[in-house]
């Protein structure tokens, strides 16, 4: 049967959106999605194999990765890459979510409470995990509010781009070493002996991804 000209057109629009990359619209924009493949080349055979205790695996973190990315509007691949090299490094490639020392820092990029703190005050979207926000937010407890409401992937996206003295260096992030080194300087500052850690997995994972 041959189709009306109309009828072909909508399909192979269909056919052509079904076989690009997932992308999502955030500000009026598009932004790429992490398929499970990037995913993986990103995290160079270190994603776990299953979900048990705090470790996550790779396939069940990609919605909550995805998710985060077009919530906090990480529209540029070094944002993205940025934002899972930070969790890799921090969160031993989704073995953990919280500090093995300081039970009071975590969520996926391991931040400390105070941090937390600035992420919930600033996102009324989670403030409804807290009755009574602000009075009810305790700094020791915010890791087990947002761990338990899945939320602990959206810190480490939104403090990528909007965390304080970020979103100037977020904005150029890109292939080179040297924008990343300012960004994780600037915005994370992890400390000079971490660094070149740091951006050994920024590297692969922006090379991973789109």
């Amino acid at each position: 049967m041959i189709l009306p000209k109309s009828i072909g057109l909508v399909l192979f629009l269909i056919v052509l959106a079904l076989m690009a990359p997932l992308s999502v619209m955030a500000g009026g924009s598009y932004i790429a999605s992490i398929t499970i493949d990037q995913l993986e080349n990103a995290f160079a055979g270190h994603c776990p194999n299953s979900t048990h205790g705090e470790v996550i695996s790779c396939v069940d973190a990609l919605p909550y990765i995805n998710a985060a990315i077009q919530k906090y509007n990480l529209k540029t691949r070094g944002q993205r890459a940025a934002y899972l090299a930070t969790m890799a490094y921090e969160g031993g490639y989704l073995q953990y979510d919280r500090n093995l020392v300081i039970s009071t820092q975590g969520t996926r990029s391991i931040m400390p409470a105070t941090s937390l703190r600035v992420f919930v005050n600033a996102n009324e979207s989670v403030q409804k995990y807290w009755p009574g926000f602000p009075a009810s937010v305790n700094n020791a407890t915010i890791v087990d509010v947002l761990i338990q409401n899945k939320a602990d992937f959206e810190p480490g996206a939104w403090w990528t781009v909007s965390g304080p003295h970020c979103a100037k260096v977020a904005s150029r992030l890109s292939d080179s070493v040297s924008s990343f080194v300012t960004w994780e300087t600037t915005c994370i500052n992890g400390g000079a002996d971490t660094v070149e850690a740091r951006t050994a997995i920024y590297t692969t994972v922006y090379q991973a991804i789109v």
